[in-house]
């Protein structure tokens, strides 16, 4: 296990060129402090110091800065590596720093072509604001330059522990600098995959998981025999594959052309292999809420089916590493509850990899010799782009409809942090879903989550609540038009009256409203309090509910807590003719388990009795108060 950075002792601050710039850091294994980066060496090398199997091998590179501050910038790295650091400074992240170098470069290059000035410390108020102008030259996007100005700025703020040149002027108080319009609420800003776009991806990898996935693998193995032939006998053998290929649509057994990308009447292996690592990627990715740095740590055996009294799966569980927000750097094992689709996907990457694979997302190599590695976060996007270009060529190829379609003329580019974000939007939507997310996310707190799948001030919870308005507004003009005269319960009346007056004061004469402004505006002005359900319609009235009131902070009114509810109890329900069919289905499924075997544990079973009979009492009880 590697030293937490809470632990970490820094190296003394020295110019001393036998220093080890990683001292105090943890190293990955297989590494020792002596074989690493000294503070006189042009390049220094940051890998051993990666703990993250999926990130890139990087350096830092001083033959490419001006050679006049490259003393200024071997203290100022040396010093957030193992040196020192000002108070109340957090240690970088690895990372961090290979991108503080990147917006060195651009600024020492940009000073030395501009200015000429030898130091950092001849740097004036005017430099720095024009140096925050030629960053909208360069870099478009806001948060890009605030990256960069952040950067610029530490070379201030470590002042205090640098051996030599260092800035004498805080940007933050030049012109133009630090002038940013950005949100300073934490809020994730990745974009959500559209709707129309991840329907059919999540389609298609399926078919290919769960469809095609056989004959692929099938093939590749028989691609790796032909390798090991071929290295033995030294000779360059003529593997003739198969020249079709299923049609996603077909019958078992139908086949058509093969794919387009592949050379007519063989495949290329690598082309398959790569195709199916990025289905896998994206189903896991997608059904899980996993980091990428989580996917790429997964192993061979690390999924695991929860099975019933009866034998039959009804939960999967998938363990990896999390890094972010844990103490330890070489990450922390972690379980997330997955559906069976993900499971499957992990098991055709089990079987994707070649025997003795340490990952499953190592890059995938069908040719001998090959170095194995694991897949960088740059390498996962491309492959996920991979995937959308192949099933459109396909498509094309053979007049299929069921591409993925472009979004403002041009095709969607994905992301690997953008199938988290689009779940924490579809989870955030379901009704307790920010709890949900928050447990499945692993955040610390329900805000958290919330600011994952975003906040009001980017639509989030605005969209939300339109959707909501619509959905539960149609309920209610459904209810008030056709079927009060199926109301029965103890509230069946109440709810009766409710939903004539909302009928009367909306004046509602069977058109469908597509408005969500219009909509909300009804609700506020004539909110019946009915709130239609799966098994049961609440007609709310805080002075018989069961479940606790809460207030409403805006309007200080009393509102109905689903997670306190208490449907067969309470004075306020009413069932519709789905409820009551939704109620005698569930005592219906409960009745059958009672008789299954093997045979419940004595409290199991009286309790599920106990809710079998209390639904029914209920249900009969309900037919006898129609409204």
């Amino acid at each position: 296990m590697a030293t937490p950075l809470s632990a970490f002792v820094p190296a003394p601050t020295s110019t001393d060129g036998t220093r080890f710039v990683l001292a105090g850091r943890p190293l990955a294994h297989g590494h020792t402090l002596e074989n690493t980066a000294r503070y006189d060496d042009d390049c220094w090398s940051i890998a051993p110091a990666l703990l993250q199997r999926q990130q890139a091998r990087s350096r830092l590179d001083f033959r490419r800065a001006p050679a006049c501050f490259v003393p200024a910038l071997k203290d100022f790295f040396a010093t957030m590596l193992s040196g020192h650091l000002p108070p109340d400074e957090p240690r970088p992240k690895m990372m961090s720093i290979r991108r503080h170098f990147t917006e060195q470069l651009r600024f020492t290059r940009w000073v030395a072509a501009r200015s000429g000035r030898p130091r950092l410390a001849d740097l004036t108020a005017d430099d720095f604001s024009a140096y925050a102008l030629y960053l909208h030259t360069v870099l478009p996007a806001e948060a890009s330059r605030e990256v960069a100005q952040s950067s610029v700025r530490l070379l201030y703020r470590y002042r205090t522990v640098l051996p030599r040149d260092c800035l004498t002027v805080d940007p933050l108080d030049c012109e133009n600098w630090g002038n940013s319009t950005r949100r300073t609420r934490a809020e994730n800003t990745t974009l959500r995959i559209p709707e129309q776009v991840m329907g059919p991806l999540l389609a298609w990898c399926l078919r290919l998981v769960d469809d095609l996935a056989p004959d692929i693998i099938a093939l590749l193995d028989a691609d790796r025999v032909h390798q090991e032939a071929r290295h033995h006998s030294r000779r360059r053998p003529r593997i003739q594959c198969s020249a079709v290929w299923p049609h996603p649509a077909a019958a078992p057994g139908a086949a058509v052309d093969q794919p387009p990308l592949n050379q007519p009447g063989r495949f290329d292996p690598s082309v398959l292999a790569r195709l199916l690592q990025g289905a896998c990627y994206i189903l896991i990715a997608y059904l899980s809420g996993m980091r990428d740095s989580e996917v790429k740590h997964l192993r061979p055996g690390s999924t695991r089916a929860l099975l019933d009294g009866a034998g039959r799966p009804y939960r999967w569980t998938i363990t990896s590493l999390a890094f972010k927000g844990e103490h330890d750097p070489a990450g922390t094992p972690a379980t997330w509850i997955i559906g069976a689709p993900a499971a499957r996907a992990v098991a055709v990457l089990e079987r994707l990899q070649p025997p003795g694979a340490e990952l499953l997302f190592e890059v995938l190599h069908h040719r001998l010799r090959a170095r194995p590695g694991a897949m960088s976060l740059r390498s996962s996007n491309e492959l996920i782009n991979h995937v959308i270009t192949w099933i459109n060529a396909y498509c094309r190829h053979h007049r299929l409809a069921d591409t993925i379609p472009d979004i403002d003329g041009r095709p969607w580019k994905l992301s690997a942090r953008q199938f988290r974000r689009t779940l924490a939007w579809y989870i955030a939507r379901r009704p307790g879903g920010v709890i949900a997310g928050a447990v499945q996310y692993r955040h610390l707190g329900i805000h958290m989550f919330e600011g994952y799948a975003g906040t009001s001030e980017s639509g989030f919870r605005a969209e939300v609540e339109a959707e909501q308005a619509m959905q539960r507004g149609e309920h209610l003009l459904a209810l008030a038009n056709d079927h009060q005269h199926e109301l029965r319960g103890p509230a069946a009346n109440e709810a009766a009256a409710r939903l004539a007056d909302f009928r009367q004061h909306t004046g509602f004469t069977g058109s469908v409203i597509t408005d969500p402004a219009r909509m909300r505006r009804i609700l506020a002005r004539h909110n019946p309090e009915v709130y239609p359900g799966t098994y049961v319609t609440c007609v709310f009235n805080p002075e018989q509910a069961l479940c606790r009131p809460r207030t409403n902070s805006t309007s200080d009114r009393a509102l109905p807590v689903p997670l306190d509810c208490k449907p067969l109890e309470c004075r306020n329900v009413a069932l519709t003719h789905d409820n009551a069919a939704a109620l005698n289905a569930q005592a219906e499924r409960l009745d059958a388990r009672l008789h299954a075997h093997p045979v419940l544990p004595p409290l199991i079973h009286t309790d599920l009795e106990r809710r079998r009979d209390a639904i029914r009492t209920f249900l009969t009880t309900a037919n006898g108060a129609i409204g």
